[in-house]
């Protein structure tokens, strides 16, 4: 038994870890540029705010890390070309998600709530109209759209936040609220 926990331990070496799992060996040569242009971006836009971030619970006012995300095109990853997004798929979204989570992982939870739960589904659902219409907006904001949507007097999502769904008499579908406590 010692000698499996042993074996077990020396699997996860720092070197033994790289070597096993190298991207080199799960992703093709675009993918791991595009990973290390996403871990470059991060390191150097993001990572000196996050301490604050997590301190204060805001986005840092004089850096606007929404623009400079879809300036960069983060948050077109999955949306269409056609509305101006990469139209690359959920593989790269991974990838940006690892590579933002490793400098914030509070910045990489509200990239991906806007990227997944606002973007996604206006790509999934929108009418033709409505994606002409918002998408270009959304994919390239000042400010997250559904921060705005939920906490429209914060500038980023209040820590002391209570979420219930509700459902809603003579509708099939459920409402989500969001309070502060």
């Amino acid at each position: 038994m010692m000698l499996r926990v042993f074996s077990a331990r020396s699997l996860f070496r720092k070197d033994r870890l790289r070597a096993a799992f190298s991207t080199a060996l799960l992703f093709d040569d675009t993918q791991i540029q595009f990973k290390e242009s996403i871990a470059q971006f991060a390191q150097e836009n993001i990572a000196p705010h996050a301490s604050r971030i997590d301190r204060t619970n805001y986005f840092p006012e004089e850096v606007n890390l929404w623009k400079l995300m879809g300036d960069f095109n983060l948050h077109g990853i999955t949306a269409p070309e056609e509305y101006g997004g990469l139209g690359l798929g959920y593989l790269y979204h991974c990838i940006a998600m690892e590579e933002i989570s490793r400098a914030s992982g509070s910045v990489a939870l509200s990239y991906g709530a806007h990227s997944n739960l606002c973007i996604n589904q206006l790509v999934r659902n929108g009418n033709p109209a409505q994606k002409q219409k918002y998408l270009p907006k959304v994919l390239f904001p000042s400010f997250s759209l559904l921060d705005r949507i939920l906490w429209p007097t914060y500038s980023f999502a209040p820590i002391n936040t209570s979420y219930f769904s509700q459902q809603m008499p003579y509708h099939s579908q459920s409402v989500l609220s969001a309070t502060e406590v």
